[in-house]
């Protein structure tokens, strides 16, 4: 059951954010942020609204065919307003710790080969964390303003206003997200290649 409404931000990437809420993929890649305890990301929240930003934002980082999304935020400015249009369910959180099962990603997300293995190799000792989300399309994006308290380089944000979530459409279907996990997991279980 979800809830009907929801005041916990996740931050994420706009194009990230509008990926996921197409259906274009279904996973997010987290390993922690500078000013996060001990600089690494927790997961506080099982539900949240993603909170869309550009800070990291470059077409270096999508692949060649995906870069005509960053179109969509090119003018955003979100120093003063913060549009919600996406409400994630955790669905299943797994530890990645070898660079050839981060690399079997490639097919299930816009991101060029590089930038998840950047993460990847960003402080090699602690797991890359591969969350599926189920996501669901907010029917009216809903527009807040922005707080002192949501800046930083923090993952998570509590929102001082509550945000109406009763109408939503999720991103895929229950059987193409059921399908998307189960490609997924196979991927992770094959055999990298050169082994």
């Amino acid at each position: 059951m979800l809830p009907n409404s929801s005041n916990i931000g996740l931050k994420e990437w706009a194009v990230t954010t509008g990926a996921l809420g197409r259906g274009e993929q279904i996973f997010m890649l987290r390993k922690g942020g500078i000013r996060e305890d001990g600089r690494h990301f927790k997961i506080e929240h099982e539900q949240f609204l993603l909170y869309p930003g550009v800070f990291h934002e470059g077409e270096l980082l999508l692949k060649q065919e995906k870069q005509n999304l960053l179109e969509e935020t090119a003018n955003a400015d979100f120093s003063k307003e913060i549009p919600f249009s996406v409400y994630c369910e955790l669905v299943e959180t797994i530890e990645i710790s070898e660079e050839h099962h981060v690399r079997a990603l490639d097919a299930f997300h816009i991101w060029s080969k590089e930038f998840p293995v950047k993460r990847f190799n960003w402080k090699p000792r602690h797991p890359l964390k591969l969350m599926i989300v189920r996501a669901h399309k907010l029917d009216s994006s809903v527009t807040v303003n922005v707080d002192e308290t949501y800046g930083g380089c923090k993952s998570w944000v509590d929102l001082t206003d509550e945000i109406d979530i009763t109408n939503l459409t999720p991103a895929l279907s229950d059987a193409e997200f059921e399908a998307q996990v189960s490609k997924i997991h196979e991927a992770l279980k094959a055999e990298p290649v050169n082994a």
